[in-house]
């Protein structure tokens, strides 16, 4: 915290000069006036230090949770900001951190000080300034001065005052917010599972308990903010929940994991906005797509089927058929693995690869164009030009289609796609990984 300074205005510096010129009989280096101004002024020397050791000794009388060393170290603090004032080069407790004591304050009892000096340095200066200084006092033609005023001013009593409610500061209230996202994982899981076991009415007495206690420890992870892993209720089988769950059924919770964090995250961000007055109108607009993004995908979620993997293999082939590799004559020279990667044509069989997924957001986006909303319509086409753009550049992600919008495709992408989708991308990069590995390059 800064201490004020005193402000001198033309009109108060001319008044000071005007009292320190030189009556009859007196020599040039009179400044009676500016002497009495800094007099006057004097009294708010130390005056923070003061109003903070006022501070710091109301908590000291009123908290009964301080530790011995806390209540040492406020004794300390305390003991030094009331000597600063008189001998301003008296040491401090903790010579390397001076300012220690305000680590034992809260912003509130920061601003609380801040406050209470402002406004006391503020009244001094008015005061002196209307006795001591300004040209109103010589403006009575007659040369009449104004009658003398009390220039002392009461330093405010914060030792008694009721210390300021504590507000959670935005940091804190964005935290308590982002907590929510701890347990997310097995919430989502125990949501799955359940979402399954409805889907299965067929199953025994004895398959259905099992189930049930699966996803009942699951839960149980949930509700203690994932701080302990599900504790399996069958000794020799610690990891039969995650059984619960196939590859594929994994992928779309991991998905809508995803999504839902980024919710939650654009939700807390929004509300941190609103608290400290920043412009929270794309954030919240964000946090309604993400919404929207995941009732769709829990919606669609018990009506998907798995991917359909001989569907993934005959996409990657297409992809593959049509762009066909034969290795190139090597070429001599090689100094680097590098340059031989790059002679040999290794590197051209890989990068077939490339493109796959824009191409594959580009055909699905495509399809959504006949039953997307029509205010809509607009935000998918720029969303496939992007996607397309990628495709043309052999890139796997497109150039977002505004700042405030990055991952704004995914809104019209059902779980279904992305299972699909990411089924066939791994299916190809298998197939591309066996073929390029097994080419001789050497011919």
């Amino acid at each position: 915290m800064r201490k004020a300074t005193p402000v001198f205005s033309v009109f108060v510096v001319l008044g000071l000069i005007a009292i320190a010129a030189p009556a009859a009989g007196q020599g040039a280096t009179n400044l009676q006036g500016l002497n009495n101004y800094n007099a006057c002024m004097a009294q708010t020397a130390g005056a923070q230090e003061k109003l903070t050791a006022q501070v710091l000794q109301r908590k000291l009388n009123s908290s009964s949770n301080l530790s011995a060393q806390e209540r040492q170290r406020l004794q300390e603090d305390i003991q030094w900001l009331n000597a600063k004032p008189a001998n301003p080069r008296a040491p401090a407790p903790d010579p390397r951190n001076s300012q220690r004591y305000l680590l034992a304050m809260s912003d509130e009892e920061q601003q609380e000080v801040s406050g209470a000096y402002n406004g006391f340095a503020n009244e001094v200066r008015e005061k002196c300034e209307a006795q001591y200084g300004g040209m109103s006092q010589f403006s009575d033609p007659a040369g009449r001065r104004r009658a003398p005023i009390d220039t002392r001013v009461a330093l405010p009593d914060l030792l008694h005052a009721a210390p300021p409610a504590r507000q959670a500061s935005a940091a804190e209230q964005h935290q308590d917010c982002m907590s929510v996202m701890a347990g997310l994982r097995w919430q989502l899981m125990a949501e799955h599972m359940e979402s399954k076991l409805r889907s299965m009415p067929n199953l025994s007495a004895q398959e259905r308990k099992a189930w049930d206690e699966d996803i009942a420890v699951v839960r149980a992870a949930q509700q203690g903010n994932a701080k302990t892993m599900p504790q399996s209720p069958d000794a020799k089988n610690p990891s039969r929940y995650l059984t619960r769950l196939t590859p594929q059924e994994q992928v779309a919770m991991i998905q809508e994991q995803s999504a839902r964090s980024q919710q939650i995250m654009a939700g807390c961000n929004g509300r941190t906005s609103a608290a400290t007055g920043a412009p929270d109108s794309d954030t919240a607009r964000r946090s309604q797509e993400l919404a929207a993004m995941h009732d769709q995908r829990r919606a669609g979620r018990t009506a998907s089927q798995s991917p359909d993997p001989t569907a993934a293999k005959a996409e990657a082939q297409a992809w593959l058929d049509a762009r066909p590799f034969k290795p190139s004559a090597y070429a001599a020279g090689s100094a680097t693995q590098a340059d031989y990667l790059q002679k040999s044509g290794a590197l051209a069989c890989y990068d077939r690869q490339k493109g796959f997924r824009a191409h594959q957001n580009v055909q699905r986006l495509t399809a959504r164009r006949a039953t997307v909303a029509p205010q809509d319509r607009q935000e998918l086409d720029a969303w496939i030009s992007a996607w397309r753009a990628a495709e043309q550049a052999r890139q796997d992600e497109p150039a977002p289609i505004s700042p405030n919008n990055q991952q704004g495709w995914l809104k019209f992408l059902t779980g279904a796609d992305q299972q699909e989708m990411n089924l066939a991308n791994s299916t190809l990069q298998n197939m591309v990984r066996t073929e390029c590995s097994s080419m001789n390059y050497m011919k």
